[in-house]
């Protein structure tokens, strides 16, 4: 009897065992048609940390003075040639108003040489040369008369002497006129008309010099931009490079992103890249500006397999913001498009700061980009951040 009932307990034990065995071969089978059916999921993408900042211009004047007039304040919008502010004018003004009327003398002085003597100057010449040779003539004359009575002893001899000075004299005269008039005819040197135009032109520089100066005492806008600080005010006197405003693109940021030195090859100058930051709903467009040409944060004699893959590597890439939704000392994420073909690639040119002429309303009211203060934060280029590294598949440097 207790062997029947423990064959039954075996039997339905085996019953229970084989079913759970195929259950268990049936699901791995379906799990691995479905394995090899469905797509593989993308590999994650790295994203690197960095802090967006402002290309911030410090503004001065070129020359010291005392502030007069002060265009615009803080969050103004400028055109790159507005007038910002303005230096007084008076001293070089008046010194420029002197300068020109030496100018205009020294010119009409070179006129004068360069056209020679008028014609009526040579009639009057020619005038006094007739009038000394009649002089010359008669005082001849009377010589020779009164050689003669002297000779009789008619005359005394002091008497000759007088009348032989006075026919010297008037020979004197008559070949002084005779070589002005010959001078007069053949008109100035090429020396001196020379020396004539160069003083003309070193009036007329020190016009212009003195313009240049009144120029430096205007303080315009290099390029288009938003004042985030002013430093001044209006009656202040400052000295030549002083701070009078701090002037930023705020379409155009960059950020600072360290890259570990084993996962920087296929990174290059101009390759595409996206931003991300919170509080923005969309990716920005940018692309790499530079990429240094050392590592950082690790000594020089640490080179190890250990220590080598802490090495980083500073690249700047700059975020092009048209619709100005990020601010200065944002904490931004960035995923670079490695090997980005040569067609694709992004190249800013040498920034110039050459002024555009200064239009007639270049200055808008403070804006709400007035907010972003541009003060330099962590990750700057004056004051570069530690680096966060890799946020994913990068290894935190030290």
């Amino acid at each position: 009897m207790i062997n029947n009932r423990a064959a039954v307990v075996f039997r339905g034990m085996n019953r229970r065992l084989a079913r759970s065995a195929v259950k268990r071969v049936t699901l791995g089978a379906i799990a691995l048609a479905l394995g090899c059916s469905a797509p593989r999921a993308a590999p994650s993408e790295e994203l690197y940390q960095g802090t967006a900042e402002l290309d911030e211009r410090t503004l001065g004047f070129e020359v010291g003075g005392r502030i007069t007039a002060l265009a615009v304040d803080e969050g103004a919008r400028v055109k790159a040639g507005a007038l910002l502010a303005t230096l007084d004018l008076g001293v070089d003004e008046q010194a420029r108003q002197a300068r020109e009327l030496e100018a205009r003398a020294a010119l009409a002085e070179a006129t004068v040489v360069d056209k020679g003597v008028r014609p009526e100057e040579i009639a009057v010449t020619k005038a006094k040369l007739r009038a000394a040779r009649a002089s010359e003539e008669l005082a001849g004359k009377q010589l020779a008369r009164e050689r003669e009575l002297n000779a009789r002893g008619v005359t005394p001899e002091a008497r000759l002497d007088e009348l032989d000075a006075e026919y010297a004299r008037r020979v004197a005269e008559r070949e002084s006129l005779e070589s002005e008039l010959r001078q007069q005819q053949r008109g100035a040197r090429p020396e001196e008309r020379a020396a004539a135009r160069a003083k003309a032109e070193a009036a007329q520089a020190n016009v212009t010099l003195d313009d240049l100066r009144i120029e430096k005492r205007e303080l315009r806008a290099p390029r288009d931009g938003v004042v985030l600080d002013r430093h001044v005010r209006t009656g202040e006197v400052v000295l030549a490079g002083a701070p009078v405003f701090t002037l930023a693109d705020p379409g155009r940021l960059y950020a600072y992103v360290f890259v570990p030195q084993g996962k920087l090859s296929g990174i290059d100058v101009g390759d595409r890249a996206d931003v991300r930051a919170d509080g923005v709903a969309r990716a920005l467009a940018a692309h790499v500006e530079n990429v240094a040409r050392r590592t950082e944060f690790t000594p020089r004699y640490l080179f190890s397999e250990n220590e080598r893959e802490n090495l980083v590597v500073r690249v700047k890439v700059r975020i092009d913001d048209p619709d100005e939704l990020l601010h200065a000392g944002v904490p931004v994420r960035v995923s670079i498009e490695r090997n980005t073909p040569a067609a694709a690639r992004t190249f800013d040119p040498v920034a110039s700061a050459a002024p555009a002429p200064a239009p007639s309303a270049a200055v808008t009211a403070p804006s709400a980009v007035a907010s972003s203060k541009g003060k330099p934060a962590p990750g700057s280029a004056a004051s570069p951040p530690s680096p966060p590294g890799a946020v994913a598949g990068g290894k935190p440097s030290p």
